[in-house]
C-alpha cells in the first residue's frame, strides 16, 4: 500500500512540472496536484513515530514523575 502512495506522489510531482512547462498551464490542475501531494505527505508522516514522545517520556522518569 505504501509503494502505491509513493508512486502516486512522484506521479503528481511530475504531472505538476510538466503543467508547467506549457505555454498556458491549467492553474486547476497544478492546485490539485499540490493540495493531494500535500495530504499524502501527511498521510505518510503520521506513520512514522515521533522522537518527541520519547524524549518527553525519558525527561518525566527522570524527574521521577
Amino acid at each position: 500500500m505504501k509503494f502505491l502512495i509513493y508512486i502516486a506522489i512522484f506521479g503528481l510531482m511530475f504531472w505538476a512540472l510538466v503543467e508547467q512547462t506549457k505555454s498556458q498551464p491549467n492553474i486547476y490542475i497544478q492546485i490539485v496536484a499540490v493540495l493531494v501531494f500535500f495530504f499524502l505527505m501527511m498521510y505518510l508522516m503520521n506513520k512514522t513515530p515521533s522522537n518527541s514522545d520519547k524524549n518527553n517520556n525519558q525527561t518525566n522518569n527522570e524527574q521521577g514523575n
